[in-house]
């Protein structure tokens, strides 16, 4: 489950932030990044080719973005960045995120219970975008049939070039041993 912590910190490391990517954190949070995958086969060509595509850095692996606990799992987003530096393969990598999505089973009312937890932190002035425009996007999101999953703004795009994958931190720990809480 997400945290009020968890989303602390993710506003810090990421002033940039706008309420699309808050709430891109959030669905992350709850129900992974599953919805990426159509055919495997394709998920592993997309992955590779986005790795092919991203400098490598010696920065962390991966970051939390969901915490165990309530019925929900531990989940982290894995920086195709930092892969060189810790040793771990594209298509290894593309087997945790395919073994992972299925375990992610979020719930719209999950969802928006962690939205609270955004609301609360736009009120304590955590982000740059204030309690309103959260509001105002949110009042047309979940107007939204189904709940798609959201991308990244143009200005986290063009602060954070963001590449990852979210994956299950158990699955992650498993069949890497490379996670350590």
């Amino acid at each position: 489950m997400i945290t009020s912590a968890v989303i602390a910190a993710h506003a810090a490391a990421y002033p940039a932030m706008q309420p699309t990517d808050a709430v891109k954190l959030v669905y992350q949070a709850v129900f992974g990044g599953g919805h990426l995958i159509r055919d495997e086969e394709a998920c592993r060509r997309y992955l590779n080719a986005e790795y092919a595509s991203v400098p490598q850095t010696a920065g962390p692996l991966a970051e939390v973005i969901a915490v165990p606990g309530q019925g929900s799992r531990g989940i982290v987003r894995v920086h195709l960045s930092a892969l060189d530096a810790h040793g771990l393969a594209p298509d290894r990598l593309a087997a945790v995120f395919i073994a992972s999505a299925p375990l992610i089973k979020g719930t719209r009312a999950a969802f928006e219970d962690s939205l609270s937890l955004l609301r609360e932190a736009a009120d304590s002035g955590s982000f740059r975008f204030d309690r309103a425009a959260l509001d105002t996007y949110l009042d047309e999101y979940l107007r939204i049939p189904g709940l798609p999953p959201v991308s990244h703004s143009p200005e986290y795009r063009e602060a954070y070039a963001p590449h990852y994958r979210v994956v299950d931190a158990a699955t992650l720990e498993k069949e890497l041993g490379i996670i350590k809480r």
